[in-house]
């Protein structure tokens, strides 16, 4: 529920405007676990970017806000499960090179917390990540380093660290 407010909010400061000027992007990423600490993890994810009103423009490039959304789906030790998680990203856009650092956080509602060998501690996670996307229009290219955790709410927090190779379209 808290996922779904928090949504409701950022989708509340978005500026109609703004979407006119800048892209959204969909597209797709997926990957696995980082760190292979507790058992091999699979993730897929069916994202969306829609640019927020807030930008600035600092040397070398131009700083961004944006609403970051997914549906995701993650796999091991042959159980499946998935994942809505809906945040924002600060977007560090180069001027000369066709590429973007990126950092965020997201909400994620994880309903199965007993996954596979690993409690996560109930169904609120929180994912924050830090990437790099390649421009190559309308195509995007990303990488992204994204943990999961429940951020210390349940005595269990084990975490996950993935790696999220993605490919999305800009429109």
């Amino acid at each position: 529920m808290k996922w779904l407010i928090t949504s409701l909010v950022l989708l509340a400061l978005c500026d109609p405007g703004t979407a006119v000027a800048a892209e959204w992007e969909l597209g797709l990423r997926g990957g696995t676990d980082a760190t292979r600490a507790h058992q091999s993890y699979n993730a897929a994810e069916l994202y969306l970017l829609y640019p927020l009103s807030w930008q600035a423009e600092v040397p070398g490039g131009q700083l961004r806000s944006r609403l970051d959304c997914g549906a995701g789906w993650i796999e091991a030790a042959g159980d499946n499960g998935g994942w809505l998680a809906a945040g924002a990203d600060l977007v560090y856009a180069l001027d000369a090179l066709p590429l973007e650092i990126e950092a965020g956080f997201r909400p994620a509602w994880f309903p199965d917390s007993d996954f596979a060998r690993d409690d996560f501690g109930g169904p609120l996670l929180f994912a924050s990540h830090a990437g790099v996307a390649i421009r190559l229009a309308p195509v995007t290219l990303s990488y992204r380093f994204q943990h999961l955790s429940n951020g210390g709410l349940d005595d269990e927090n084990p975490g996950l660290d993935l790696h999220l190779f993605g490919c999305g379209v800009r429109f």
